[in-house]
C-alpha cells in the first residue's frame, strides 16, 4: 500500500511544496499575521479559562494560535484570516492550515481542497474525506446527554478506562470506544439524530462544495471530537483501499473548532483547521522562507453560493495551469472584493456570480479601463496566460 510516509522522501522538501500549495490558496505564514507567534507575551491580559479541559494534540495547538490571535487584536476582524504552520519534533512533522474568522462552510471547503492539493502533489490521489458534524452548542448538549444516558445504562460493560473518561467528557469516552472499536458502538447514538435546523444546511453546504469539486467523501458518525473545542463538522482524509490491502491510513484530520474560543478564552470567534501528519525525514532548514510567489495579475472573485461551489474547481486548474491569482473566497460583497483587488493592485478581476457558474463562465474584467470579455472555464487558464 502506498502511504504518506513512503512518498514523502525529505521533509523539507515536503513543506516547500505544501508551503507554495498554501500560498495559492491564500494561505500565509502564520509568523507574518501573528507576529512573535509562540512566544509568550508577557505584558497579555488574557486569560485561559481552562484549566479543567484536557487538551491534546491538535486541540492543544489551536489553543495556542487562538489566543495569539486574540492577542493581536484580530478578534472583531470583519473578514477571514487564513494562515498556516508547521511544528515538528524528532520523530513527526505536522503541516496545518488555519481559518479564523467565519461561520461559512466555505472554510471547510477551502481547508480540504488544499489539504487534498498538497496530498496529489505526492502523488496520493485516491483519497476519500469521512465527514461528520456534530452541530452547534445545542446540537451537542442534547448529543451528549443522550449518549451519557446510554453508556450508564450500560457501565458494566465498559472498559475501566472509559468509565474514567466519562468522568471529564461523554465524548472523549465515546472516542476511546471507537478506537477500541467496541461493540458498544453499534447502537449508540447518532449525532445526526440531535442537529438543529442550520447545523444540517452547514452540514449540507459543505457535502455540495465537496460534490462540486469531485471529491469523495462517506459520512463517518464515530468522528465526535471534543465538546469544550469542537463544533459542527469534523473529517479525516484517509485513502481508499484497494483490493490487495484493506489497511486504512489517515493522511490529515480537522474540523471546526468554534466551541474553543468561547470555552478557552470567553470570545466568540468562529474557526477551522486541518493538519497533515507524517515521519520526519533529513534534516529541516530552519531557515527556509517561502519562494515568494510571483505578483498575481488577477483576482478570483466571486459572488453567490452557486459561484463559490464551482470557484474551488476553477482555482485549482489555474494552479495547475500555474497562473498567479489571488482569491477572495472568504468574502461576501463584490464591492469588499473589488476594493481589495484595487488596493493590492491587480490589474485583472476574474468575475464568477451566479449566472456564470450556470454557464461555466467568468467575466474577465480589465480594473482600469473597465472593459470586459466572458470567458469559458476551460479557456481560461490559456486566456489569463495572454492578457498583460
Amino acid at each position: 500500500m502506498i502511504t504518506l510516509n513512503s512518498l514523502v522522501k525529505n521533509s523539507d522538501d515536503f513543506l516547500k511544496s505544501a508551503v507554495e500549495i498554501a500560498n495559492y490558496y491564500g494561505f500565509l505564514p502564520i509568523e507574518s499575521v501573528l507576529n512573535g507567534y509562540g512566544k509568550t507575551r508577557k505584558s497579555s491580559k488574557l486569560k485561559s479559562v481552562t484549566q479543567h479541559i484536557d487538551y491534546s494534540g491538535d486541540e492543544k495547538e489551536f489553543a495556542g494560535v487562538m489566543r495569539s490571535y486574540i492577542e493581536h487584536g484580530f478578534s472583531k476582524l470583519v473578514q477571514p484570516t487564513l494562515f498556516y504552520n508547521n511544528k515538528s519534533n524528532k520523530n513527526e512533522i505536522s503541516f496545518s492550515l488555519q481559518v479564523i474568522g467565519t461561520k461559512k462552510s466555505v472554510a471547510e471547503a477551502i481547508l480540504l481542497k488544499t489539504a487534498l492539493a498538497i496530498l496529489d502533489e505526492l502523488g496520493i490521489g485516491n483519497t476519500c474525506v469521512h465527514i461528520n458534524s456534530i452541530g452547534d452548542k445545542d446540537s451537542i448538549a442534547r448529543y451528549s446527554k443522550e449518549l451519557t444516558n446510554y453508556l450508564r445504562k450500560r457501565i458494566e460493560d465498559l472498559p475501566e478506562q472509559t468509565r474514567q473518561l466519562m468522568k471529564k467528557d461523554v465524548l472523549f469516552a465515546y472516542r476511546d470506544l471507537t478506537s477500541r472499536e467496541h461493540e458498544l458502538c453499534q447502537g449508540a447514538p447518532n449525532t445526526m439524530q440531535f442537529l438543529t435546523e442550520a447545523s444540517r444546511t452547514h452540514l449540507r453546504e459543505v457535502l455540495e462544495y465537496l460534490e462540486s469539486a469531485n471529491i469523495r467523501y462517506e459520512i463517518d458518525t464515530s468522528l465526535v471530537g471534543v465538546s469544550d473545542c469542537h463544533a459542527k463538522t469534523l473529517f479525516e482524509i484517509k485513502n481508499m483501499p484497494d483490493e490487495e490491502s484493506k489497511e486504512i491510513e489517515v493522511f490529515a484530520r480537522g474540523g471546526r473548532f468554534d466551541e474553543l474560543s468561547r470555552r478557552a478564552f470567553r470570545y466568540d470567534i468562529p474557526a477551522a483547521g486541518v493538519t497533515i501528519t507524517c515521519e520526519r525525514k533529513g534534516r529541516l532548514n530552519k531557515s527556509y522562507e517561502p519562494k515568494k510567489p510571483r505578483r498575481p495579475k488577477v483576482c478570483f472573485i466571486q459572488l453567490g453560493f452557486g459561484a463559490k461551489l464551482k470557484s474551488l474547481l476553477v482555482i485549482e486548474a489555474l494552479r495547475k495551469s500555474k497562473v498567479p491569482i489571488y482569491q477572495t473566497l472568504g468574502y461576501e460583497r463584490l464591492n469588499d472584493q473589488l476594493v481589495l483587488a484595487e488596493e493590492m493592485q491587480i490589474p485583472y478581476a476574474v468575475i464568477m456570480g451566479q449566472k456564470e457558474a450556470i454557464d461555466e463562465a467568468v467575466i474577465v474584467r480589465n480594473l482600469d479601463t473597465r472593459s470586459q470579455s466572458t470567458i469559458s472555464i476551460s479557456d481560461l487558464p490559456s486566456y489569463l496566460k495572454t492578457i498583460k
